[in-house]
């Protein structure tokens, strides 16, 4: 039987349309690992690559940050403090 969601069954493809496909879906950290791979496996393209991965950071930049991690820490905190409330409303409505 083939399963076409089994992650063994075959490499991601690491191809610069692939991280740029990445990048679109905003999964910058991926991209950001295919550009060091493709720099590896082409040395004279890889001041281009580097670059790329530059421009990624500055861009993502925000995401980076130690405030942004709090931040999204607090906002998830906040979320599950609403879904309790959230339950307890419910259940007294029952």
């Amino acid at each position: 039987m083939d399963n076409l969601n089994n992650e063994s069954s075959s490499p991601p493809i690491q191809t610069e349309t692939m991280a740029q496909l990445l990048l679109n879906q905003r999964h910058w950290r991926e991209a950001i690992d295919i550009y060091h791979m493709l720099g590896q496996q082409n040395p004279e393209k890889a001041a281009e690559y580097q670059k790329k991965i530059i421009e990624i950071k500055e861009y993502f930049k925000p995401q980076l940050s130690p405030e942004s991690s709090r931040k999204i820490e607090q906002t998830k905190d906040q979320i599950d403090h609403l879904k309790k409330m959230l339950r307890m409303v419910r259940s007294q409505r029952d």
